[in-house]
Protein backbone atom coordinates (compact mmCIF):
# COMPACT_ATOMS: atom_id res chain seq x y z
CA UNK A 1 0.00 0.00 0.00
CA UNK A 2 1.33 3.41 -0.97
CA UNK A 3 -1.83 5.21 0.18
CA UNK A 4 -2.56 5.00 3.90
CA UNK A 5 -5.84 5.75 5.63
CA UNK A 6 -6.33 6.36 9.32
CA UNK A 7 -9.55 7.42 11.01
CA UNK A 8 -9.38 8.97 14.46
CA UNK A 9 -12.66 10.30 15.79
CA UNK A 10 -14.02 12.68 13.20
CA UNK A 11 -10.77 12.98 11.23
CA UNK A 12 -9.88 10.76 8.28
CA UNK A 13 -6.27 11.19 7.12
CA UNK A 14 -5.25 9.99 3.67
CA UNK A 15 -1.46 9.88 3.26
CA UNK A 16 0.22 9.38 -0.11
CA UNK A 17 3.38 7.55 0.86
CA UNK A 18 5.55 6.68 -2.11
CA UNK A 19 8.45 9.16 -1.92
CA UNK A 20 10.59 7.17 -4.36
CA UNK A 21 8.24 8.11 -7.21
CA UNK A 22 7.36 11.57 -5.81
CA UNK A 23 3.90 10.13 -5.13
CA UNK A 24 3.15 9.57 -8.79
CA UNK A 25 -0.31 8.15 -9.50
CA UNK A 26 -0.15 4.80 -11.24
CA UNK A 27 -2.91 2.23 -11.64
CA UNK A 28 -2.31 0.78 -8.19
CA UNK A 29 -2.27 4.16 -6.46
CA UNK A 30 -5.44 5.30 -8.20
CA UNK A 31 -7.20 2.06 -7.26
CA UNK A 32 -6.08 2.65 -3.68
CA UNK A 33 -7.44 6.21 -3.78
CA UNK A 34 -10.79 4.90 -4.95
CA UNK A 35 -10.78 2.28 -2.22
CA UNK A 36 -9.87 4.62 0.64
CA UNK A 37 -12.42 7.24 -0.41
CA UNK A 38 -15.05 4.50 -0.36
CA UNK A 39 -13.96 3.60 3.15
CA UNK A 40 -14.15 7.22 4.26
CA UNK A 41 -17.61 7.67 2.75
CA UNK A 42 -18.84 4.60 4.65
CA UNK A 43 -18.01 6.13 8.07
CA UNK A 44 -20.80 8.54 9.07
CA UNK A 45 -18.82 10.20 11.87
CA UNK A 46 -16.08 11.63 9.63
CA UNK A 47 -16.14 15.42 9.77
CA UNK A 48 -12.81 16.32 8.15
CA UNK A 49 -10.74 14.52 5.51
CA UNK A 50 -7.07 15.47 5.33
CA UNK A 51 -5.04 14.76 2.18
CA UNK A 52 -1.28 14.93 2.65
CA UNK A 53 1.87 13.16 1.50
CA UNK A 54 5.26 11.93 2.63
CA UNK A 55 8.53 12.73 0.89
CA UNK A 56 9.68 15.74 -1.12
CA UNK A 57 6.50 16.22 -3.18
CA UNK A 58 2.76 16.14 -2.68
CA UNK A 59 2.41 14.44 -6.06
CA UNK A 60 3.66 14.71 -9.62
CA UNK A 61 0.53 13.38 -11.30
CA UNK A 62 0.34 10.24 -13.42
CA UNK A 63 3.04 7.59 -13.22
CA UNK A 64 4.04 7.66 -16.87
CA UNK A 65 6.22 4.56 -16.55
CA UNK A 66 3.33 2.48 -15.27
CA UNK A 67 0.83 3.95 -17.73
CA UNK A 68 3.00 2.80 -20.65
CA UNK A 69 1.48 5.11 -23.28
CA UNK A 70 3.41 3.30 -26.00
CA UNK A 71 1.33 0.17 -25.49
CA UNK A 72 -1.27 -0.74 -28.10
CA UNK A 73 -3.88 -1.10 -25.37
CA UNK A 74 -3.05 2.28 -23.74
CA UNK A 75 -6.50 3.79 -24.50
CA UNK A 76 -8.23 0.85 -22.83
CA UNK A 77 -5.87 1.05 -19.86
CA UNK A 78 -6.57 4.74 -19.38
CA UNK A 79 -10.33 4.19 -19.55
CA UNK A 80 -9.93 1.50 -16.91
CA UNK A 81 -7.96 3.92 -14.71
CA UNK A 82 -10.77 6.43 -15.12
CA UNK A 83 -13.19 3.95 -13.62
CA UNK A 84 -11.26 4.28 -10.36
CA UNK A 85 -10.11 7.89 -10.58
CA UNK A 86 -13.37 9.56 -11.51
CA UNK A 87 -15.49 8.07 -8.69
CA UNK A 88 -12.79 9.00 -6.19
CA UNK A 89 -12.81 12.65 -7.31
CA UNK A 90 -16.62 12.76 -7.25
CA UNK A 91 -16.72 11.15 -3.83
CA UNK A 92 -14.38 13.76 -2.35
CA UNK A 93 -16.52 16.56 -3.78
CA UNK A 94 -19.79 15.04 -2.55
CA UNK A 95 -18.69 14.08 0.96
CA UNK A 96 -20.40 16.11 3.70
CA UNK A 97 -17.01 16.16 5.44
CA UNK A 98 -14.70 19.10 4.74
CA UNK A 99 -11.72 18.02 2.62
CA UNK A 100 -8.41 19.70 3.45
CA UNK A 101 -5.27 19.31 1.33
CA UNK A 102 -1.82 20.12 2.72
CA UNK A 103 0.67 20.39 -0.15
CA UNK A 104 4.38 20.90 -0.52
CA UNK A 105 7.19 20.39 -3.01
CA UNK A 106 5.79 19.61 -6.44
CA UNK A 107 2.13 19.38 -7.45
CA UNK A 108 1.49 18.43 -11.08
CA UNK A 109 -1.02 16.84 -13.44
CA UNK A 110 -3.57 14.61 -11.80
CA UNK A 111 -2.30 15.54 -8.35
CA UNK A 112 -3.56 19.06 -9.11
CA UNK A 113 -7.02 17.53 -9.34
CA UNK A 114 -6.72 16.45 -5.70
CA UNK A 115 -5.81 20.02 -4.79
CA UNK A 116 -8.71 21.47 -6.75
CA UNK A 117 -11.33 19.08 -5.37
CA UNK A 118 -10.37 19.90 -1.79
CA UNK A 119 -12.51 22.42 0.05
CA UNK A 120 -9.56 24.12 1.75
CA UNK A 121 -5.88 24.00 0.78
CA UNK A 122 -2.74 24.95 2.72
CA UNK A 123 0.50 25.16 0.72
CA UNK A 124 4.09 25.30 1.87
CA UNK A 125 5.90 28.36 0.56
CA UNK A 126 8.21 26.17 -1.55
CA UNK A 127 5.40 24.46 -3.47
CA UNK A 128 5.62 24.53 -7.27
CA UNK A 129 2.52 23.81 -9.34
CA UNK A 130 2.29 22.69 -12.97
CA UNK A 131 -0.58 21.23 -14.98
CA UNK A 132 2.05 19.46 -17.14
CA UNK A 133 -0.33 17.86 -19.67
CA UNK A 134 0.93 19.88 -22.63
CA UNK A 135 4.49 18.82 -21.84
CA UNK A 136 3.65 15.20 -22.60
CA UNK A 137 1.01 15.69 -25.29
CA UNK A 138 -1.89 14.69 -23.04
CA UNK A 139 -5.13 16.36 -21.99
CA UNK A 140 -6.50 17.02 -18.48
CA UNK A 141 -7.88 14.41 -16.11
CA UNK A 142 -8.82 14.29 -12.40
CA UNK A 143 -11.35 17.09 -12.94
CA UNK A 144 -8.77 19.74 -13.79
CA UNK A 145 -10.68 21.00 -16.85
CA UNK A 146 -13.79 21.39 -14.66
CA UNK A 147 -12.31 22.81 -11.46
CA UNK A 148 -9.73 25.22 -12.83
CA UNK A 149 -12.04 27.42 -14.96
CA UNK A 150 -14.32 27.78 -11.94
CA UNK A 151 -11.42 28.66 -9.64
CA UNK A 152 -9.36 30.96 -11.87
CA UNK A 153 -11.48 31.66 -14.97
CA UNK A 154 -11.27 29.98 -18.38
CA UNK A 155 -8.52 32.19 -19.79
CA UNK A 156 -6.09 31.60 -16.93
CA UNK A 157 -7.00 27.92 -16.87
CA UNK A 158 -6.16 27.66 -20.56
CA UNK A 159 -2.87 29.49 -20.04
CA UNK A 160 -1.81 27.03 -17.35
CA UNK A 161 -2.98 24.06 -19.41
CA UNK A 162 -1.64 25.13 -22.81
CA UNK A 163 1.75 26.43 -21.68
CA UNK A 164 2.35 24.10 -18.73
CA UNK A 165 4.58 26.63 -16.98
CA UNK A 166 5.40 26.37 -13.30
CA UNK A 167 3.67 28.72 -10.88
CA UNK A 168 4.47 29.18 -7.23
CA UNK A 169 2.45 29.08 -4.04
CA UNK A 170 1.94 32.84 -3.91
CA UNK A 171 0.47 32.78 -7.43
CA UNK A 172 -1.78 29.88 -6.44
CA UNK A 173 -2.93 31.94 -3.45
CA UNK A 174 -3.58 35.02 -5.58
CA UNK A 175 -5.80 33.03 -7.94
CA UNK A 176 -7.69 31.16 -5.21
CA UNK A 177 -6.20 27.73 -5.86
CA UNK A 178 -4.96 27.62 -2.25
CA UNK A 179 -6.27 29.35 0.87
CA UNK A 180 -3.08 29.81 2.84
CA UNK A 181 0.68 29.80 2.24
CA UNK A 182 2.96 28.99 5.16
CA UNK A 183 6.70 28.39 5.65
CA UNK A 184 7.65 24.84 4.73
CA UNK A 185 8.61 24.00 8.30
CA UNK A 186 5.26 25.28 9.54
CA UNK A 187 3.02 23.28 7.22
CA UNK A 188 2.20 20.50 9.67
CA UNK A 189 1.42 22.89 12.54
CA UNK A 190 -0.78 25.11 10.34
CA UNK A 191 -2.60 22.07 8.99
CA UNK A 192 -3.18 20.65 12.46
CA UNK A 193 -4.55 24.00 13.64
CA UNK A 194 -6.98 24.25 10.72
CA UNK A 195 -8.14 20.66 11.15
CA UNK A 196 -8.68 21.18 14.88
CA UNK A 197 -10.73 24.29 14.20
CA UNK A 198 -12.92 22.47 11.69
CA UNK A 199 -13.38 19.48 14.01
CA UNK A 200 -14.53 21.82 16.77
CA UNK A 201 -17.02 23.54 14.47
CA UNK A 202 -20.67 22.74 13.73
CA UNK A 203 -20.44 19.74 11.40
CA UNK A 204 -24.03 19.93 10.20
CA UNK A 205 -23.60 23.61 9.37
CA UNK A 206 -20.33 22.92 7.57
CA UNK A 207 -21.94 20.20 5.47
CA UNK A 208 -24.82 22.49 4.51
CA UNK A 209 -22.43 25.29 3.56
CA UNK A 210 -20.38 22.98 1.36
CA UNK A 211 -23.46 21.65 -0.40
CA UNK A 212 -24.98 25.09 -0.96
CA UNK A 213 -21.79 26.67 -2.27
CA UNK A 214 -21.14 23.91 -4.79
CA UNK A 215 -24.72 23.58 -5.99
CA UNK A 216 -24.83 27.34 -6.60
CA UNK A 217 -22.65 26.83 -9.69
CA UNK A 218 -25.63 25.35 -11.54
CA UNK A 219 -28.67 26.45 -9.50
CA UNK A 220 -30.92 29.39 -10.43
CA UNK A 221 -31.04 32.15 -7.82
CA UNK A 222 -34.70 31.60 -6.91
CA UNK A 223 -34.05 27.91 -6.20
CA UNK A 224 -30.86 28.74 -4.29
CA UNK A 225 -32.74 31.19 -2.05
CA UNK A 226 -35.33 28.55 -1.25
CA UNK A 227 -32.63 25.97 -0.52
CA UNK A 228 -30.83 28.41 1.77
CA UNK A 229 -33.98 28.91 3.84
CA UNK A 230 -34.67 25.16 3.96
CA UNK A 231 -31.13 24.44 5.15
CA UNK A 232 -31.37 27.21 7.74
CA UNK A 233 -34.67 25.72 8.93
CA UNK A 234 -33.00 22.33 9.32
CA UNK A 235 -30.19 23.98 11.28
CA UNK A 236 -32.76 25.63 13.54
CA UNK A 237 -33.79 22.17 14.74
CA UNK A 238 -30.23 21.17 15.62
CA UNK A 239 -28.48 21.36 18.99
CA UNK A 240 -25.60 23.17 17.33
CA UNK A 241 -27.65 26.27 16.54
CA UNK A 242 -29.03 26.35 20.08
CA UNK A 243 -25.49 26.05 21.44
CA UNK A 244 -24.17 28.70 19.08
CA UNK A 245 -26.83 31.22 20.09
CA UNK A 246 -26.38 30.44 23.78
CA UNK A 247 -22.62 30.88 23.48
CA UNK A 248 -23.08 34.21 21.70
CA UNK A 249 -25.45 35.51 24.38
CA UNK A 250 -23.22 34.24 27.20
CA UNK A 251 -20.08 35.62 25.50
CA UNK A 252 -18.20 32.32 25.52
CA UNK A 253 -16.77 29.99 22.85
CA UNK A 254 -19.39 27.56 21.51
CA UNK A 255 -19.08 23.85 22.26
CA UNK A 256 -20.41 22.14 19.14
CA UNK A 257 -20.57 18.46 18.38
CA UNK A 258 -24.03 17.16 19.22
CA UNK A 259 -25.20 16.84 15.59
Amino acid sequence: MTTRLSIDGGLATVVFDNPATLNAMGREQIAELNRVTQQVAAVPGVRVVLLRSEGPAFGVGGDLASLRPDRVDAPAVLREIGRDLNPAILRLRELPAIVVAAVHGAVAGGSMGLVCVADLVIAAKDTKFNLAYARIGASPDAGNSWFLPRLVGPRKALEWLLLSDNFDADTALAYGVVNQVVPADGLRAATDALVARLLAGPHGSHARMKRLVYQAETTPLARQLDDEIENFAQAAASPDLAEGIAAFIEKRPPRFGKT
